[in-house]
């Protein structure tokens, strides 16, 4: 590609501004330039109504409770249950040693009992050994036994005092049951504790003890029984 260079410098023309008299005026916009003015505006303008709300504190209600702590009456109390356990035991084992004499057959079966609400008490076929003819006539020999009646009842109101006793949490772990004479039935199998326990450890074992048996059975205490059973309940709200 060729260059070429002019040598020639032209001065570059010197223009000059004039004043003149001629005042300025002021124009009105043509028809046309008004509808482009208006064309050129926003169709809308938004402004905000509904503006997001300034985030609030937020109050959370926690309650706080003073559990039932153990009686200071329970060394006592848990000896008089072991006393009852006692008797218990020793009135179970002469009526299976009467039963072996009068009803052999029945005395060679595994069952269990425990005692209703009223004080009566009722065969458990806690084995699957037992027929309905079976069942009847141990009722019946069960409660024919006034001596263990009265064992099974003083056994009871011990266990209902014992676990009424102790701590909500902790203790001796039985105190976060609630054990009546209404549910006692449907917890306790009271034949089950005095079954000879073996060396491994199975469910028969297990309810050879009392506290094992209300663990699985037992009627748990929800926060509304604690609450009702707690004499001290402090509500508090936390800002957070």
């Amino acid at each position: 590609m060729t260059l070429s260079i002019n040598s020639v410098f032209i001065r570059p023309s010197a223009a000059q501004l004039s004043q003149t008299s001629q005042p300025l005026t002021t124009k009105t916009l043509s028809e046309d330039l008004l509808k482009t003015k208006v064309n050129i505006n926003p169709a809308a303008i938004y402004h905000p109504i509904n503006e997001a709300p300034a985030p609030s504190p937020e109050t959370a209600s926690i309650e706080s409770m003073i559990a039932r702590t153990q009686s200071p009456d329970y060394p006592q109390i848990a000896e008089g249950h072991k006393s009852a356990h006692q008797s218990l035991k020793l009135s179970f084992e002469e009526f299976q040693s009467a039963l072996a004499h009068t009803d052999p057959d029945l005395a060679k079966k595994k069952f269990g009992f425990t005692i209703e609400a009223d004080g009566s008490l009722k065969v458990l076929n806690s084995s699957s050994q037992l027929s309905a003819s079976d069942m009847d006539r141990l009722n019946e020999r069960l409660n024919a036994s006034s001596e263990l009646k009265s064992a099974a009842s003083s056994y009871r109101d011990a266990s209902i005092a014992l676990v009424a006793a102790d701590a909500t949490w902790g203790g001796n772990f039985t105190g976060g049951y609630i054990l009546n004479k209404e549910n006692f039935a449907n917890t306790i199998d009271l034949g089950a504790l005095f079954l000879k326990k073996g060396t491994t450890p199975n469910a028969e074992t297990l309810n050879g003890f009392f506290s094992s048996q209300l663990w699985s059975k037992g009627e748990r205490m929800t926060h509304e029984t604690v609450t009702q059973m707690t004499v001290g309940a402090n509500k508090v709200d936390v800002t957070v």
